[in-house]
């Protein structure tokens, strides 16, 4: 069921009901119900959760950039809230298929130039995949738009995207939130959100709180060729590229952000995000905090004697009792 059936059934429970409602408050109610919901499913399974097991993907680069492939256990130390911990299992896991969430921002930043960019870029990169590998793509604005369910790869269809409209500010981080859950209905245990906005927008606190619960990398690539007046105005409040949501949102959940100025320089980072979506190490380690109290966790991985660029997930959510 798309986000708007979902919205018309919250519209139609609540009218019966003699509760008068606007679109934007349906809205929110219904993310506050999947929450609760997906809340009330973690704690079902409680028992069956070990919280001092934890599992990370690692991405390591040299300072030219080159992916480091050939670290062993021993190259890692891991801090949990600067504890040192157990690294308990490292392998560099190649060609692991993918469920791929793909976000498109369609608000008035973009123009309808970059967002016709932007699904032929999206086309290139679906056939580099292949099954089993799956995406599902939404657009959104001050609002997420479901454009296209988890498929495979050879199935992208293109039609959803060409009438999709512009207009609005972008709300990145309500749209974050819902692709968030959405990732937890994929089949491959490897999953990730790509994220392809100017980057106008800025972090909010909540999503990345809900970033260190489903502990989801978020890839990003920002276009730097806004148009317009509106556009201009918004390229200058986000001038502090360290307070974009894109950058932010990456960092934070162990992904990458990306920022471009060209078509040329758009197409050169296909190569790059395939490679890392697809090839990382695994890292697990033994926490030695038990407790299920739902705490954020600081979490910090090194690599002994190497001037490396180390990405993975900063924060994680302890499990509740």
């Amino acid at each position: 069921m798309s986000y708007t059936n979902l919205e018309r059934v919250c519209f139609s429970r609540l009218s019966s009901g003699g509760i008068s409602i606007d679109r934007t408050s349906a809205l929110s109610l219904l993310i506050l119900g999947a929450f609760i919901f997906f809340t009330s499913q973690i704690k079902a399974g409680a028992s069956t959760v070990d919280p001092s097991h934890i599992s990370l993907d690692v991405s390591v680069y040299d300072r030219q950039g080159r992916p480091v492939q050939d670290l062993s256990q021993k190259d890692f130390e891991v801090f949990e809230d600067k504890k040192t911990q157990p690294v308990t299992l490292l392998r560099f896991e190649r060609g692991s298929p993918i469920s791929l969430g793909i976000l498109i921002d369609i608000s008035r930043g973009m123009g309808r130039e970059n967002i016709g960019l932007v699904l032929d870029w999206v086309k290139s990169l679906a056939e580099k995949l292949k099954s089993p590998d799956e995406i599902f793509l939404n657009a959104f604005s001050n609002e997420p738009q479901e454009v296209v369910d988890f498929i495979s790869p050879e199935d992208y269809l293109e039609e959803p995207l060409n009438h999709l409209g512009t207009g609005g500010p972008s709300h990145t981080g309500l749209a974050v939130d819902l692709a968030l859950i959405k990732l937890r209905e994929a089949k491959n245990k490897k999953r990730a959100l790509l994220l392809v906005s100017p980057g106008f927008d800025r972090a909010g606190p909540a999503t990345l709180d809900h970033v260190a619960r489903f502990r989801y990398p978020i890839y990003a690539v920002g276009l730097r060729g806004a148009v317009g007046i509106t556009g201009a105005l918004d390229r200058l409040k986000s001038l502090n590229v360290r307070g974009s949501a894109l950058k932010v949102y990456a960092d934070q959940s162990g992904g990458n952000a990306l920022f471009v100025q060209s078509s040329k320089e758009l197409e050169h980072t296909l190569d790059t995000l395939i490679f890392e979506l697809k090839n990382q190490y695994r890292l697990e380690y033994g926490s030695s905090n038990p407790k299920r109290d739902g705490k954020l966790r600081k979490v910090e991985v090194k690599v002994r004697n190497c001037d490396c660029e180390v990405r993975y997930l900063k924060k994680y959510q302890a499990p509740r009792l």
